[in-house]
Formats: structure tokens, C-alpha cells, sequence
């Protein structure tokens, strides 16, 4: 099965969803395959075939290709480490909890994106936007206490009727001991779910007490690891050596009053001071705004390099 989920039941009773989507898999493994396959076949075409080509370029411009070529297998390689393409529902009627867990596609950097309570559940409701296409249905756990906690996991589709969601809804039902879900509810009918926070153990509060100050509800930053910080570091240099030649051919040509732009499909294109004001002015003025935004983007990247950490969602 290409597409589906595995159903684990442990010995303590608690149930554990894997969904797997071998289609989104393969894509992520052709992808970085293709990103470190094709600078080798660059490098061995220029070494061979366009060495003249290379002779021909100035300092900044060979520093950038030098970056693009380092910049594509790190963004594959990233994809396949830092996206949570394995994705796991772990309930427990002993804990009385739920969590929706991912993996990356190596099985490893474990995250746990939501944790919910599973006592008193209700109902479960299969939900849609209005007109929205059935592959964008939802499942909602609904509690007795109004709480309501999505179980829709974000590489597996939820279809209506068909075999692998039914299958699906079928053993979340009997283990949640409900109801299956009858029709689609229309989400604009439903009230906004109601987040839910795990009890704090004995322990944390312990170490809560012991502490002087007090301690944040969350965190307001999130540390970040080397290979992240590396990335950003290669993406903040190749976009500032991008920019930075930008500035080397901008700035001759305001002074010169002759401008050339390339297009996508027309080509080089001069511009002078002199017979065209008003083209000129503009296109110096795209940029000079193409500096400032992806120059500030640059920033931002090696600020966020060196410093090792980032903003975290409240």
C-alpha cells in the first residue's frame, strides 16, 4: 500500500497510528537525489566542456556559482532532515492522552506538534470548509467539556467512503469507544476548538518552586541546531554575494547613466539617462529595492546563523 496507515497496539493498551505516504517519500528521495546529482554533472560539464566560459567570469560572479552549487544538495539534504514527512498519532487511555507526532524521512528528529486530552471524548466529526473539495476534510475529536482536537494528519488525505479512512475511523472509534462519523459537517457551523495543556507533573512543579523567578508558560525562543545554522549561514552568504553583485553593476551605471538589465525573455536591455529618464529612474529604483529586501533577508539569515536561535510560535 502506497498510502495508508499501520496500526500498532501495545501491551500497556495504548494505540499508535503510523501513516505512511511512500508516494510523498519517493518524491522527497528523487528530489535529493537530483539536488546532489546535478552540481557532480555541472562541475564535470564545466571542467570539460565550458572551461572557457569559467575563464571569463569575474570574482564575484565565480563566488556565486560556487555557492549555488553548495546551496542545492544542502537544501535537499534539509528537506529529507528538517520535514516531518512520517507522522504519528500516539493515544493512551491509561495517560488519558494523545499526542500527533513527526518524524523526518529518515525516521529520526522526533517533534510532537500537538498534545491532547482523550478523557470523556463525545463525538468524532468529519468536518470541510464550504466549498471545499472532499480531499480536504478533517477529523475532530469532540470532548464533553467543549474541547475539540483535530487527528487529521497532514500527509495522508481524509476520503469519505473509501476503504483506508474508513478503516481508519473505524479503529479510532473503537479504541476512543464512540461513534463512527456519519456525514461531513460544514466547518463554518463549528466553533473554534479550544486549546488544551497537559497537567504539569509533580516534579516540574517542583522545579518551578525552586526557582527564583518565575518561569515562562512557553518558550520564546528556540534554539537551533549546527546543521540549521549552517544552512542559514550558506543561504545568507550566497543571498548577500547575489546582492553585493547587484551593487558592483548598479552602482557604474548610475554614474555612467547607462543601465543593463537582463530579461527572461528578452535579453539584455540598455537603458540611458539621456533619451529614456523616466525607464531609467524606474528600473534603478526595482534595484535598488531588490538590494535592500533580499539584502535584509541575507541579514537576517546570518544574524540568525551566529546568534543560534530564532523565534519560536507562541
Amino acid at each position: 500500500m502506497l498510502i495508508g496507515h499501520r496500526f500498532e497496539h501495545l501491551a500497556n493498551g495504548d494505540l499508535h497510528i503510523h501513516s505512511r505516504n511512500l508516494v510523498q517519500s519517493a518524491f522527497m528521495l528523487l528530489t535529493g537525489a537530483i539536488t546532489f546529482i546535478l552540481p557532480v554533472a555541472c562541475v564535470g560539464f564545466w571542467l570539460t566542456e565550458w572551461q572557457a566560459q569559467l575563464a571569463d567570469l569575474n570574482p564575484l560572479s565565480t563566488l556565486l556559482l560556487i555557492l549555488s552549487l553548495l546551496l542545492m544538495p544542502a537544501l535537499g539534504l534539509s528537506l529529507m532532515v528538517y520535514m516531518g514527512s512520517r507522522e504519528s498519532l500516539l493515544l493512551s487511555r491509561v495517560g488519558g492522552e494523545g499526542k500527533r507526532r513527526t518524524q523526518n524521512f529518515f525516521g529520526r528528529r522526533e517533534r510532537v506538534k500537538s498534545v491532547f486530552n482523550i478523557d470523556n471524548p463525545r463525538a468524532l466529526e468529519l468536518r470541510r470548509r464550504e466549498q471545499a473539495e472532499p480531499i480536504h476534510t478533517q477529523l475532530w475529536l469532540v470532548m464533553r467539556d467543549g474541547g475539540e482536537h483535530r487527528l487529521t494528519t497532514d500527509n495522508i488525505p481524509v476520503v469519505p467512503g473509501s476503504k483506508r479512512t474508513d478503516l481508519w475511523l473505524r479503529t479510532l472509534a473503537d479504541y476512543l469507544d464512540v461513534a463512527m462519523p456519519g456525514e461531513v459537517v460544514l466547518e463554518s457551523a463549528v466553533a473554534k476548538p479550544a486549546p488544551y495543556r497537559p497537567a504539569p507533573t509533580p516534579a516540574k512543579i517542583a522545579r518551578q518552586r525552586k526557582t527564583k523567578g518565575p518561569v515562562p508558560a512557553a518558550e520564546s525562543t528556540e534554539q537551533l541546531g549546527i546543521p540549521a545554522r549552517a544552512l542559514l549561514a550558506l543561504i545568507g552568504t550566497f543571498l548577500a554575494v547575489l546582492e553585493l553583485n547587484q551593487i558592483v553593476a548598479l552602482v557604474p551605471a548610475v554614474i555612467s547613466g547607462r543601465l543593463r538589465i537582463s530579461g527572461f525573455r528578452s535579453g539584455y536591455t540598455t537603458f540611458y539617462w539621456a533619451e529614456q529618464p523616466v525607464a531609467f529612474s524606474f528600473n534603478v529604483f526595482l534595484g535598488v529595492a531588490e538590494v535592500l529586501v533580499i539584502g535584509f533577508i541575507a541579514w537576517q539569515c546570518l544574524r540568525t546563523a551566529i546568534l543560534g536561535r530564532m523565534k519560536a510560535n507562541p
